[in-house]
């Protein structure tokens, strides 16, 4: 039995020293869109009104951010 068990690990020990020649895909991070500070505020007020704020400055800034979504 531990020679099939011995078999088993030097084959999978060959395969991975073979698989050793792939390219690691490299993952880039890019910044697309860095918001303003006013359109910070803007999300952050229509947050709370879409969380359920029922004060102007949330509705307000929820009715300009659904504006800006239909363009």
């Amino acid at each position: 039995m531990s020679d099939k068990v011995n078999e088993l690990a030097r084959q999978m020990r060959e395969r991975a020293v073979s698989m050793a020649d792939f390219v690691e895909t490299k993952i880039v991070v890019e910044r697309v869109f860095l918001p303003s500070e006013e359109q910070k505020k803007l999300y952050f007020n229509a947050g709370r009104w879409s969380a359920g704020a029922t004060d102007w400055t949330a509705r307000q800034a929820y009715d300009e951010f659904m504006k800006q979504e239909e363009n």
